[in-house]
């Protein structure tokens, strides 16, 4: 992708833990660089992003928001400006603190961030009360999030309990989204829609209203404590394949290196 850099953005503003620093306030500096296709604008400014307004839109949201710490400040204006600007693919943002109240000589303290728009997958079951209605309260929290967008979503298909039998069928689906989480803040909105469809805590692979999965992150992989991406079953369970095939059949794992039919068939 091509790329447009604005150095030096000044601004006064009020970020800090102190109470002197919330009171009187310092001068701070901002570095953007953001990635586009610009092959795709015809020299028409309406066809791209207009880096004169970048600049302002970082000057001001820097300015009229207050936040102690300088990555709260990074994190919060590369959402901003992912969601306001579509065109933009990703975004790298430098966070510049000269005046910083460190008690020895220095010259700058600089937080970086850099954020960008992923091709996610999810898979979606449930086998307790309207479980059709459950899962199509996926794609409303997805409607009413600017940081996820919804890009296809399968058919639903009945499947047998996986690991615990004793228990009611499931209907199960996949979707594709884009999302400018990360993975940790995707895992959150997950995890916040099922509790929010009324999900409760049962037995390990147990039933439930609502079950949201991270299947895979882009071409990315995770391994920590509570996610790993993608997820480690994925590939020998039908009933996660099937729909994700519906909709994706030629995406690649990227460890196992099959296509999702390929996958599928192994599995069958």
């Amino acid at each position: 992708m091509d790329t447009i850099k604005i150095y030096g953005i000044e601004f006064y503003a009020y970020h800090g833990v102190l109470d002197s620093e919330k009171e009187l306030g310092q001068t701070f500096r901002i570095d953007c660089e953001f990635s586009l296709d610009s092959s795709v604008c015809n020299d028409d400014i309406n066809k791209t992003v207009n880096y004169g307004q970048v600049a302002l839109d970082i000057k001001e949201f820097a300015s009229q928001n207050r936040y102690d710490l300088l990555e709260s400040l990074a994190n919060k204006l590369a959402s901003y400006l992912l969601q306001k600007y579509e065109l933009m693919d990703d975004i790298k943002l430098a966070v510049h603190k000269p005046h910083a109240p460190i008690a020895t000589k220095f010259d700058d303290v600089t937080m970086t961030v850099r954020r960008k728009r992923e091709r996610v997958y999810l898979a979606i079951g449930s086998n307790l009360g309207d479980r059709k209605d459950n899962l199509d309260y996926v794609g409303k929290a997805i409607d009413s999030d600017p940081s996820i967008k919804l890009l296809a979503k399968s058919s639903y298909i009945e499947t047998k309990p996986y690991g615990v039998l004793d228990q009611p069928d499931f209907l199960n689906g996949a979707i594709k989204v884009e999302t400018i989480y990360t993975p940790k803040e995707l895992l959150d909105f997950c995890k916040r829609t099922e509790k929010l469809a009324g999900r409760v805590a049962t037995r390990r692979w147990g039933e439930r209203v609502l079950d949201v999965d991270i299947l895979m992150y882009g071409n990315n992989t995770v391994f920590t404590d509570d996610l790993i991406i993608p997820h480690p079953e994925m590939h020998i369970r039908d009933f996660v394949l099937r729909p994700l095939e519906e909709i994706e059949p030629h995406l690649i794992h990227p460890i196992k290196n099959k296509s999702i039919r390929e996958l599928l068939k192994e599995v069958e």
